[in-house]
């Protein structure tokens, strides 16, 4: 800004998407994540609809024949992060 200027009025808009950017998440007890069979590290408890599982085969040698290598990852479908199972 030059000296002598006036800085320009901040839009409506830009606070509402600030809000739904960087807004507050809600918080949950740890009481109420232990309902859930799965934990994200981002977004805390969730349900099974809320996970999705990722299947790798691999097929690898062994002695003289090949076998399956199955892999599985779990993902939060909200943030993408990883979860765990909650025994």
């Amino acid at each position: 800004m030059s000296k002598g200027s006036k800085q320009r009025p901040t839009a409506k808009e830009f606070w509402t998407n600030w809000d739904a950017i960087f807004g507050e998440k809600e918080e949950r007890s740890e009481d109420e994540d232990m309902r859930y069979e799965y934990q994200c590290h981002k977004c805390g408890g969730l349900d099974i609809s809320e996970v999705h599982q990722e299947i790798e085969i691999n097929h690898e040698p062994f002695g003289d024949q090949i076998v399956e290598r199955t892999e599985s990852w779990l993902t939060c479908e909200h943030c993408g992060g990883d979860v765990e199972e909650v025994h």
